[in-house]
Order: C-alpha cells, then structure tokens, then sequence
C-alpha cells in the first residue's frame, strides 16, 4: 500500500468528526399568531433588534416619526383601569424586554408623570397607541424620557386580554397598572 495513502487515510479515521463548539440550533417557534415582530420597535438604540440573527431582522425598522402615519388609533381598547382580579394577570412567557402602552389622553399623561422613573429604572419601551399628530407624540415623548414608538396595539393587547391602556407588561409577562 501506498505509505500516503495510508496516512491520510489513518489521519482521516482518527480526526473525530464532531465539533468542540455546541451546534447552533434555530429558535423553535411554538406559536406565531402572525403579524409582525415588536422586537425592531421596541428595541430602541442598544435593544434586542441587534441580537436576532441576520436572517430574521427586518430590512428596514421605523426610524423616524416623519415615517409614520399619524393619526394613530387602536380601536379594541381605550383608556381605563385593570378591573381587580385575585389572579394576577400574565402574558405567557413574557416578552423578555417590558414595555407599556398609553394613549394621548389625561389617564396616561397622569400615568406616564407618576411612573416616568419606574419606567426608566426597568428600561422600558412604549408603545403609544392612539395620538392624532406627530406633535402630540412629541409631547408624549418628553413627558415619558423614553423609547416611544407609535403604533396601534390592537392586536397585541386583544392577545393579552387587554381592553385598556396605559397598562405595563414586565419582562416577565406580569400585567400591571
């Protein structure tokens, strides 16, 4: 036999064929009501946008307000308050990031003042989802000193249960006002 041969073959059946590095596995998705991702809104400047793979970030987030389309309205939901309930409620799973939504309107105005320094300890991330101009969102953003985005929520506060803002889902799914 060829002594080359031989060692390349002796080589090729000693080198184990495995990696010492863990295989990367893709996410499971176990439920997809449709819809698009939160993540690229609320992900803000150093957010969890820029920690999904290539492959499942957007082209192209909203950026800027002169993007969007005012007015904005969610029409499943309003301002109110959480009836009480001796079961705390949850959104399963939790989005991992907390985020809250509010309204232009004077109940979370009031919310927004009373919890701003909350809101900004957590690192939390709004959601505005009904305000009539790009100059009400403005204010809204002063008043809050964090990431807002202005979208209906709609969809997402139906899937939590939800019929009223301003409402906070922790990181860990708690809902609360």
């Amino acid at each position: 036999m060829n002594p080359a041969l031989f060692l390349s073959l002796a080589v090729g059946f000693a080198t184990p064929v495995w990696s010492a590095e863990p295989p990367v596995m893709p996410a499971t998705v176990i439920h997809d009501g449709g819809g698009v991702s939160l993540a690229p809104y609320l992900a803000g400047d150093e957010g969890s946008a820029r920690e999904m793979p290539p492959s499942q970030q957007p082209a192209a987030p909203p950026q800027t307000p002169a993007v969007r389309a005012f007015p904005v309205a969610s029409t499943r939901a309003g301002p109110g308050r959480l009836l009480h309930n001796p079961m705390p409620a949850r959104l399963p799973g939790g989005p991992g990031t907390p985020f809250f939504v509010v309204g232009d309107d004077a109940l979370s105005h009031a919310w927004l003042q009373h919890n701003a320094g909350r809101l900004q300890a957590l690192g939390a991330r709004g959601i505005v989802a009904a305000v009539a101009s790009e100059a009400d969102f403005a204010r809204l953003r002063a008043l809050a000193g964090v990431h807002l985005v202005p979208m209906s929520a709609d969809a997402l506060l139906e899937a939590a249960g939800i019929r009223v803002w301003p409402v906070l889902i922790g990181a860990d799914g708690s809902i609360s006002q």
